[in-house]
């Protein structure tokens, strides 16, 4: 890939090289000195549009941070409720998908045969207890981990949650900030950092304004 850095170094010595920027006489010099400049400021709109065109939006922020969640260390109040399928949301064996009275809630872990955690706050760790009425149904089969959860990088705190019902093409991801979003995946550029194409929902087949997104914390 060619870099910005690369781009301008380029472009200066194409200059030097340039028979109109060779040796003239002094009456020249303000025609070369013209010519010179329109050369420059071409060169700093190419670089300014290549770094707009690799860089996705936000500053790079690193190496995205994956967790395997751990359930065990969930904080919350306990509650009486079942679960009676695997989670839509999560593919680990130990996701369920369950209910209190009349509310959903999905993904809940196993703690044990008697209790599931459902995060809702994930960043304070917190969320409900479940103290199971009936035995937990079977697992989901053993496959890749996927996210059930991401917080997009740069600030914004904005977190990303699978969805469990109609979902947006390939958007499954609904968001703070009025965004849906792509499964995230491994930068070609950045293979530590994760991205996610994000957009505003227009209407429940549309998507305006996809553009990529650096992902600071997965948790699977």
């Amino acid at each position: 890939m060619v870099t910005p850095a690369v781009a301008i170094m380029g472009v200066i010595l194409s200059l030097s090289k340039d028979p109109e920027h060779g040796a003239k006489g002094a009456g020249d010099e303000g025609r070369t000195k013209g010519a010179f400049m329109k050369h420059l400021i071409s060169a700093v709109i190419v670089v300014t549009v290549m770094s707009l065109t690799i860089l996705p939006a936000g500053a790079y922020p690193g190496p995205t941070k994956v967790v395997n969640y751990n359930a065990a260390g969930m904080k919350g109040k306990a509650v009486s409720g079942s679960c009676w399928t695997s989670s839509i949301v999560s593919t680990r064996s130990d996701a369920f998908r369950c209910m209190i009275g009349n509310s959903i809630m999905d993904p809940c872990f196993r703690v044990s045969s008697k209790v599931v955690n459902c995060p809702q706050n994930i960043a304070a760790n917190t969320g409900t207890v479940i103290n199971l009425t009936k035995p937990l149904p079977q697992p989901n089969a053993k496959s890749a981990a996927r996210p059930w959860t991401f917080q997009i990088a740069g600030g914004s705190g904005i977190t990303c949650n699978a969805g469990t019902g109609t979902v947006i093409g390939n958007y499954p991801y609904y968001c703070g900030g009025n965004l849906v979003c792509t499964l995230p995946a491994a930068s070609t550029r950045w293979p530590t950092t994760y991205m996610a194409q994000c957009g505003t929902p227009s209407g429940p087949m549309t998507v305006k304004g996809a553009r990529p997104m650096f992902v600071m914390t997965i948790w699977q």
